[in-house]
């Protein structure tokens, strides 16, 4: 039997080693639209209601500015959640996990195709591996295609004998069942938020980010 992705990434979340990996990935804020008392707003998606949650700010600011418009008695406004709430809701068909489409063309999605249901591109430089305070290596992955290519650029510029330094994707779902089958004391990764999106979170709420937990029920 075949599982389905939905099926498949479930179970990872669902796994013994997902609280760790959750915690990793809260540290990667993304977007809902809320109501005043900063429940997400539902939307019909599938024929299912759910909440959304954008990965990029920018397109999170303007469905906000739909949403104000159009119920303007509910008080809207954006509130950031960590990516590993939004990702779990996602796998269990309660929430829709939207990428940003300069991500997913980097990632090699065709033009005019919708974001809404696209795999969260993340990206990193195989070269460009990070020492840890245990003596280890991680890799960091970045969330934002322009903070990756800025820091490929800044360490190719650092270093000129260095060879040509390639950005590669990998998906979400990729990445967990890479952290569900290691160590949980030796993560393969280091997670960097978006720069837009953390100045956004630090002019709004104070320093840090922060992240809400949303109701599975």
């Amino acid at each position: 039997r075949v599982r389905s992705p939905i099926m498949t990434a479930a179970s990872f979340t669902d796994s013994p080693g997902w609280p760790a990996i959750k915690s990793l990935l809260d540290a990667l804020p993304v977007f809902t639209v809320a109501n005043e008392e900063s429940k997400p707003l539902q939307y019909e998606v599938d024929g299912q209601p759910m909440a959304i949650f954008y990965a990029d700010l920018l397109a999170a600011k303007h469905e906000l500015e739909a949403a104000r418009g159009q119920y303007p008695d509910l008080n809207c406004d954006l509130i950031p959640f960590g990516l590993g709430d939004a990702y779990k809701l996602s796998c269990k068909g309660k929430a829709s996990l939207v990428p940003g489409v300069t991500e997913l063309t980097a990632a090699g999605m065709p033009m005019g195709m919708p974001a809404v249901g696209q795999e969260l591109p993340l990206f990193a430089c195989m070269q460009m591996t990070r020492e840890t305070e245990e003596g280890g290596t991680v890799l960091p992955l970045f969330m934002s295609f322009e903070d990756c290519e800025a820091a490929v650029k800044e360490a190719h510029e650092a270093d000129d004998d260095d060879p040509e330094l390639e950005i590669v994707g990998l998906s979400l779902p990729s990445v967990v069942e890479h952290l569900s089958k290691i160590a949980e004391d030796k993560p393969a990764f280091a997670f960097i938020a978006p720069t837009r999106s953390t100045d956004h979170i630090r002019s709004y709420v104070g320093n840090g980010i922060y992240a809400r937990v949303v109701d599975e029920e």
